[in-house]
Formats: structure tokens, C-alpha cells, sequence
């Protein structure tokens, strides 16, 4: 079967367009590169022109996905930093985005979260209460021991 070659110029013009409604790091734009057909040389080519037109930036990317990620998904730290890094974005960019978003990692965000979730967890002890909010903090990107203090100030006031 022979194989159907694409126009590295289309596959430039569907990327330019593509990061051009929404920021995108290198490895989404290369997966989609090579998804289209691109060789991985010509996908490497074409990260490195989108870089130089500036359709590409890393830094601009790791603060614009940590603040969507914190602000509407209210992910803590820690998830924001272990999504980033699976995208290979580098550990200074990670480092500065997180900074950016500080704010939205406070006691009172952990409060909300684990306020809602207790409506909808199901449990047969107080132990059991506890255990799963606990985790449900922690999948969120929090720290243990913020989201311990949460959780316990929380159920202290519910008694």
C-alpha cells in the first residue's frame, strides 16, 4: 500500500491555526504533527518555525495552563506539576507558572473543594468520612497536610 504524503506546508498552516485558537505546548503540537502524517523530522522542522513565529512558547503555555487548571478545575500544586511535566515542559517554567497561581493554592480553595465533595460521599463511619475526603484532596493536587488540616476543621464544625 503507498503511502499518502502530505505537504509540509499544509501541515505548517493547519499548526499555525491550530495554536492560534489555543495555546499549545511542543509535545500537543508534535503528537498532532505526527497524527496528521508528518514524519518526525518534519514535525521537528515545523516546532521550531512555530517557535521562531512565536505560535509556540513554553513559559506562555505552563502560566496560562496552570492558572485554567487552578482557577476553573481547581487543581492544587501538585497536579498542576505533574500534568505540565508529562507535556515536558521544563522544570523553571513549571517552577514560575506555579508562582503565578499561588494565590488559588490557599486554605480557604481546599475548604470549598472538600465542602462540595462531602455532599456526595457516601460512608458508613467517621474514619471512613475523613479517609475519603483526605484522598479526594490530595487527587486534586494538595498537599497532605493542608488538606489534613481542611478536612478536620471541616468535620469539627459539622459536629
Amino acid at each position: 500500500m503507498k503511502e499518502k504524503r502530505v505537504d509540509k506546508q499544509k501541515l505548517l498552516f493547519r499548526a499555525q491555526n491550530l495554536c492560534s485558537r489555543q495555546e499549545k505546548c511542543e509535545f500537543d503540537v508534535s503528537k498532532k504533527l505526527l497524527g496528521w502524517g508528518a514524519n518526525p523530522k518534519e514535525a521537528e522542522e515545523i516546532i521550531l518555525r512555530l517557535k521562531d513565529d512565536n505560535f509556540i512558547n513554553q513559559k506562555r503555555f505552563a502560566k496560562i495552563f496552570a492558572s485554567e487548571k487552578a482557577r476553573f478545575n481547581k487543581w492544587g500544586p501538585k497536579k498542576i506539576e505533574f500534568a505540565l511535566r508529562a507535556k515536558k515542559v521544563f522544570d523553571d517554567d513549571i517552577k514560575n507558572a506555579l508562582l503565578e497561581v499561588q494565590d488559588f493554592f490557599c486554605s480557604e480553595t481546599i475548604s470549598k473543594i472538600i465542602r462540595a465533595k462531602i455532599k456526595s460521599v457516601k460512608f458508613s463511619s467517621p474514619y471512613e468520612l475523613k479517609n475519603k475526603l483526605i484522598r479526594f484532596g490530595m487527587s486534586k493536587g494538595f498537599e497532605y497536610s493542608n488538606v489534613l488540616v481542611e478536612v478536620e476543621k471541616i468535620l469539627r464544625e459539622d459536629q
